[in-house]
């Protein structure tokens, strides 16, 4: 056994009563509390109020941390395995959402079996040095995509197994899913043992019909939902409020998620208020990715000039964050992620969480709440991925741990490249990042 002393652990990643806020002055701002850990083997075994030293008792190890901030293992609940480091053989300059599709479409060719395990590979390897223990990846599918991507996150999930749990799920566009591709899709799914069938709807009549039959495959495979849903400006996109409709419609009894969610924040707010309530009710999970959908969203240009494919960029005027205080004050469950990762879509990105949580709270304003803030890449996605004791640091959670040189949340907000160590078990692992020279030795680099 091992005793992690004096960890100063965010309120929100602690369990009842120790999450309660202390009395000191700084707490509205410093929302942690200083606890010893005790670790045995592979799980935490207690959590307690950091007392003075003292005999731990025989056979127990003893680390005093100093008051260093600690976070559980963090959680991505939302990224592309299949598409990421695909930028330097097909990249996105200045894509839009379709033009960015596109290019991917195309590059799917390669995604065979050896290529998507190779750059996945490399993506876990990257995620496992920043500290996370748990991922969900979108796998694009449809008859004639798709197979290589599975099969290899298949062999992943294995070779990574009692380091980061991963999970799939098969997205697919809705209009090749009723176009003939459903067989092959559900089959994948199946034979792959994806998590969620997923899939980007769009406005149109025929919705409501077409999310009854996803639900009914979903039903019949006993897997969830997860959606790309209105990633988009358009005020009339209201696929959230389809969706959250026909789990209520359907009874639904699986798991749904929605991520994106983008043009909930240009509707009126009476009707985005209806909406909120509808996902509340249905119990569906919301995902906000900032980074990339500020990134992609609001991106305008000029008229071309004669014979130019595209005319100067323009300053963007709106970007893509959903309503993530609104969703929170309903009491709906809120992830955010870090999506694509230098692919089309976006050329940058390194699969570390401490970079999505730093700039959530910063761009989504919410250090008004920052006792909450640290749930989004911790408990927030471990209840959307169905992963109980994750995102914890309590009695029975898996014993993984960052431990910043950090002794404050604003410290680590400030400088987000603070150094961190890395708990697993009852020791200290490497925090070896894989470098991108490794890249440049592969096929099409």
């Amino acid at each position: 056994m091992h005793l992690f002393r004096r960890a100063r652990i965010p309120l929100a990643c602690l369990p009842p009563p120790l999450n309660r806020p202390t009395s000191a002055a700084s707490a509205a701002y410093e929302p942690w509390r200083e606890c010893d850990v005790l670790v045995d083997g592979a799980r935490i075994s207690a959590v307690l109020d950091s007392g003075p030293p003292g005999d731990p008792g025989p056979g127990v190890r003893t680390t005093d941390l100093g008051g260093s901030l600690v976070f559980p293992g963090l959680l991505e609940v939302h990224t592309h395995l299949d598409k990421c480091h695909t930028w330097d053989r097909s990249p996105g300059v200045h894509s839009d959402f379709w033009e960015s599709l596109n290019i991917l479409y195309k590059d799917a060719a390669r995604w065979n079996e050896e290529d998507v395990h190779r750059r996945a590979d490399f993506g876990l390897r990257t995620t496992w040095a920043h500290g996370t223990v748990a991922l969900r990846t979108h796998l694009d599918s449809s008859r004639d995509v798709g197979e290589g991507s599975h099969a290899a996150v298949a062999r992943l999930r294995d070779e990574w197994r009692g380091r980061i749990e991963v999970q799939t799920v098969s997205l697919f566009s809705f209009t090749n899913f009723f176009s003939g591709h459903a067989g092959a899709i559900v089959d994948r799914a199946a034979r792959h043992k994806a998590v969620a069938l997923g899939g980007f709807p769009q406005p149109n009549p025929d919705l409501p019909r077409q999310l009854d039959s996803i639900m009914a495959a979903a039903r019949e495979l006993g897997i969830g939902l997860d959606f790309h849903v209105d990633e988009s400006g358009l005020v009339h996109a209201e696929c959230l409020r389809a969706t959250a409709e026909a789990v209520l419609r359907n009874k639904f009894p699986h798991p749904v998620a929605c991520g994106h969610n983008c043009s909930l924040s240009v509707q009126a707010p009476e009707r985005a208020a209806e909406t909120i309530a509808l996902v509340k009710e249905a119990g569906i999970g919301i995902i906000s990715l900032p980074l990339t959908n500020l990134h992609l969203q609001g991106r305008a240009r000029g008229p071309a000039a004669p014979g130019a494919a595209f005319g100067a960029p323009r300053t963007p005027q709106w970007r893509g964050l959903t309503l993530l205080h609104e969703c929170i004050e309903a009491g709906v469950t809120v992830a955010c992620g870090g999506d694509n990762v230098r692919d089309a879509f976006i050329g940058w990105g390194d699969f570390d969480l401490v970079e999505v949580f730093v700039e959530s709270v910063r761009l989504a304003h919410l250090d008004t709440r920052l006792a909450f803030a640290p749930s989004v890449v911790t408990t927030g996605p471990a209840a959307i991925m169905g992963l109980p004791g994750y995102g914890m640091i309590a009695a029975g959670s898996p014993a993984d741990m960052i431990v910043f040189s950090a002794r404050k949340l604003y410290s680590l907000l400030a400088r987000p490249s603070t150094p961190r160590r890395l708990i697993h078990g009852e020791e200290f692992r490497e925090r070896l990042l894989p470098d991108y020279s490794e890249q440049e030795g592969w096929p099409d680099a």
